[in-house]
Parts: structure tokens; sequence; C-alpha cells
């Protein structure tokens, strides 16, 4: 912790304010609050790479693995679970789909969402926005 925070806490101690107890407990919370905010900023430097290469990985429409995009950013740099914790993230915002071919689990496969398909008129062909527009 930082210097003000030991002298503040000592302040505290000697004013009769709290205890030596609590003022270890406070630097218990003080040191988990720390690194759950080191742990959200490095998932969100996560998500942004994974975003990256999933993108130009699938820009073709073509899917890609979990280990393609861990690859990609660099497996020495990221764990496993962090990666896969990305693409899981931007599955739930939308930005990816996931599909399998078998029960298998490695067989999972990442891919761009399927654009949604406009309901026809009567005696009018379905449209995909961007796909079959004219």
């Amino acid at each position: 912790m930082a210097d003000f925070n030991q002298n503040t806490l000592l302040s505290l101690i000697l004013a009769g304010v709290i205890t030596w107890k609590d003022a270890a407990k406070l630097k218990r919370k003080a040191v988990r609050i720390q690194a759950k905010a080191a742990k959200a900023a490095r998932h969100e430097t996560t998500v942004d790479l994974v975003r990256a290469a999933f993108t130009e990985l699938t820009a073709e429409g073509n899917p890609t693995q979990h280990r393609a995009v861990w690859n990609k950013i660099g497996r020495d740099d990221f764990e496993r679970d962090e990666v896969l914790n990305a693409l899981k993230a931007l599955r739930d915002s939308g930005e990816a789909r996931t599909y399998k071919l078998s029960n298998n689990n490695f067989q999972i496969f990442w891919a761009q969402p399927v654009p949604p398909v406009v309901e026809a008129e009567e005696g009018e062909v379905a449209a995909i926005p961007g796909v079959d527009e004219v």
C-alpha cells in the first residue's frame, strides 16, 4: 500500500478509531480489491485483442477455433482460459456465435453471427441485409 494509506491507518489506530486487527483486515481487503481490478483490466485487454484476431480470422465468413485465436494473440502472453472467456464475452455481446459438428468439445467452432433474415412481404423473396441487397 502507499505510504499515505499506511500513515492514515496509523493515525486512525493511534486515535483509537480502529484497532490493529481492523487495519490488517482493511489491508487484506485492499489487496483483494486491487487484484480484482487488475483481473478486470486484463480481461478487457484480452477481449480487445481477441476481438481483433477473431474479426481477422473470420473476415471472409470462415469459422475458426479457439486455438487459432489463441495462437494469433500469443500463446505465451495469454492463458487458454483468458482467451476462451474473451470469446465467450464476444458471444454474449452478440459479436460471435458457436456451433458444434458433433458432441466432441474439441470441435467447437466460432463464427460471425448469422445476419438476420428480413421477412418478405407476400409475393417477395426474403433478403439478408448486406448480402442480398442490390
